[in-house]
């Protein structure tokens, strides 16, 4: 994506001051090799959220979730090229610890994101679609307690009014396992304009292979697992989430 569109996409967040930079492209691929084992680990998610489903397994859920979702599933990077309703479908499909403030974000670089995403999950909820009744079905046979979890989207203080006003938690606060730059969207592209060489001609292309690997192998050097199917020791909820494990 071109620096001059990804900034149109972030203003909300540079104008209210939640990022200062915006990363090069390079910069955002370094980034995402260093992310991707922490989300597709169980400690971006509440493992104890899909036992006793018929498909909870993390296997059998994956494939359910791609078939919704489509090919957006498998962008392994922090998805600035994915649909809308990708990004919409995976959320009503994945329970996240706590407020998911990257996919929220995500959906505010979006035209009308947020109210859209409203619009949604409203309609799932009165299953007042065929699609909507359809997806869940699909969602019930993966995660407990779908709709509560769901309802916790909506209302005068739910994640998207919270998400409209930019009034976002603090990575320790929402229970996330993540280190806090995988946060957020605001965060993590914040993270790599800071961070990581903006140009491959920075590193040198002799040096470029050992320089990816060191990036590659952080999550293994400080002692992470990926753990899929493993549940998380017990955290404490987040105010307002009544969904019981």
């Amino acid at each position: 994506m071109p620096p001059r569109d990804l900034t149109t996409r972030l203003r909300p967040f540079l104008d209210a001051g939640l990022m200062t930079h915006v990363p090069t492209p390079f910069q955002i691929r370094q980034g995402e090799l260093v992310m991707f084992p922490y989300v597709i680990s169980s400690e971006a998610t509440d493992e104890s959220r899909y036992t006793r489903t018929l498909f909870g397994h993390p296997l059998a859920r994956q494939l359910i979730i791609l078939a919704m979702v489509g090919r957006d599933h498998l962008d392994p990077g922090c998805s600035l090229g994915a649909r809308f309703e990708s990004i919409a479908t995976h959320l009503l499909a994945t329970y996240h610890l706590g407020m998911p403030v990257f996919d929220l974000q995500l959906l505010h670089t979006h035209p009308g994101g947020l109210p859209r995403l409203r619009a949604v999950i409203t309609d799932h909820l009165a299953r007042s679609s065929p699609t909507a009744q359809r997806r869940a079905r699909w969602i019930g046979r993966i995660l407990q307690d779908p709709d509560g979890y769901h309802r916790l989207f909506l209302g005068e203080d739910g994640y998207i009014a919270r998400a409209e006003r930019l009034d976002y938690p603090a990575p320790d606060a929402a229970g996330s396992g993540l280190p806090p730059e995988f946060f957020s969207l605001a965060g993590f592209l914040e993270h790599c304009a800071t961070t990581y060489p903006r140009t491959v001609a920075e590193i040198g292309w002799r040096h470029l292979p050992g320089h990816l690997a060191r990036l590659a192998g952080r999550h293994r050097r400080e002692g992470r697992f990926i753990g899929l199917g493993v549940a998380r020791a017990a955290l404490p909820r987040p105010a307002g989430d009544a969904t019981q494990p």
